[in-house]
């Protein structure tokens, strides 16, 4: 896959602007406006962040924005690939590079992924990320709005895996 590549946000911004709202309209089918996108891209590069766009040949088909979480920017925070361009490879073949990337200065690579998402799931236990590192807690305060998905048990707990009823 050496056509694929990783190019660090510079002054992409259309092009960066129109992929973070593709990212949330298939993350959580949602709209968002070009002020809220424009938010989002100022936070994905601000310090102690980095927003790589995943070049594909000529064609820019999705982004990575990583960050730091107290230490060395060694956080994925989001991965995108365009919907055209998912189940070709490409999502693990940008993970591998930033793995690369990250291990130059960090013994370590984290990643939190929604319990709901279990194509992502599966793909990053591929991946070899197999150590469970913190686990987010929600109360929902509506919790009819919502419909369980899976039942789970950690440490004698039973949790449910919900997301919001459409």
């Amino acid at each position: 896959m050496n056509v694929l590549e990783l190019v660090t946000y510079t002054t992409q911004e259309d092009i960066a602007l129109s992929l973070i709202k593709g990212f949330w309209r298939m993350h959580n089918d949602q709209e968002v406006s070009d002020e809220e996108a424009r938010e989002d891209l100022r936070v994905y590069t601000s310090q102690e962040h980095v927003l790589y766009l995943v070049k594909y040949k000529d064609k820019y088909i999705g982004f990575a924005h990583l960050a730091s979480r107290g230490a060395s920017i060694d956080w994925l925070e989001d991965i995108y690939i365009i919907p055209e361009y998912q189940g070709k490879g490409y999502g693990s073949y940008v993970i591998s590079l930033l793995e690369k990337r990250v291990s130059e200065y960090s013994s370590s690579f984290y990643m939190e992924v929604a319990a709901r998402n279990e194509r992502a799931m599966r793909l990053y236990h591929r991946l070899g990320y197999t150590c469970l590192n913190t686990v987010t807690l929600r109360k929902d305060f509506a919790p009819e709005k919502y419909e369980c998905i899976r039942n789970e048990k950690i440490y004698d707990m039973e949790l449910e895996i919900r997301k919001k009823k459409l």
